[in-house]
């Protein structure tokens, strides 16, 4: 649990860097301009960049099938990542982030995050969700969300999510190494 509580931290302790305004200085960056970036700078860059292209389009399904394949793999598991860190497995699932899951699983393995690719496609499998199609995760209110909650053990998907190494560690790796898709 200390862990976890840990991990959590960290990951607010992200998003707080993600929220301050140095973006602005470097959402704008490309390529070897990026590379000079810390890990924590490159990743916020390309999260806005990210946002940026996906807000241009009507819907995030649309915006992804215009992205090239590594940028599409970072938005993906940049969104995943953020929601699981915000509310779990089922908040991913319950917010228009579902969108995303069909690509959640292809993604992890393109960037290495076999671990995490292993956890999600057993949830996944042992619980026969179709991530082709969650349109019964979709609420209007707590009561509905609470619901969903306790349609599946997303607690123990979650525990074990904060045990496995942190995923923007890996996103970050796979951001550098294909550095000029950027």
């Amino acid at each position: 649990m200390k862990k976890a509580i840990l991990k959590l931290f960290s990951l607010l302790l992200s998003l707080f860097t993600l929220s301050s305004c140095s973006f602005m200085k470097n959402k704008n960056l490309h390529g070897e301009e990026l590379a000079e970036l810390s890990n924590d700078e490159l990743y916020e860059a390309v999260y806005f960049q990210n946002l940026d292209i996906v807000t241009s389009y009507e819907t995030e399904v649309l915006a992804l099938s215009q992205m090239s394949p590594v940028r599409r793999t970072v938005f993906v598991l940049s969104m995943y990542e953020y929601e699981i860190g915000n509310g779990g497995l089922c908040q991913f699932f319950v917010n228009s982030s579902r969108e995303l899951a069909p690509y959640v699983s292809e993604c992890l393995e393109e960037v290495g995050a076999i671990e995490h690719k292993d956890l999600f496609d057993n949830f996944i499998l042992d619980n026969s969700i179709d991530v082709n199609a969650l349109d019964y995760f979709e609420i209007d209110d707590l009561d509905e969300y609470a619901e969903k909650a306790e349609l599946y053990d997303f607690d123990s998907f979650d525990d074990a999510y904060m045990e496995l190494p942190f995923l923007t560690d890996t996103i970050v790796e796979y951001i550098r190494e294909n550095i000029n898709e950027f």
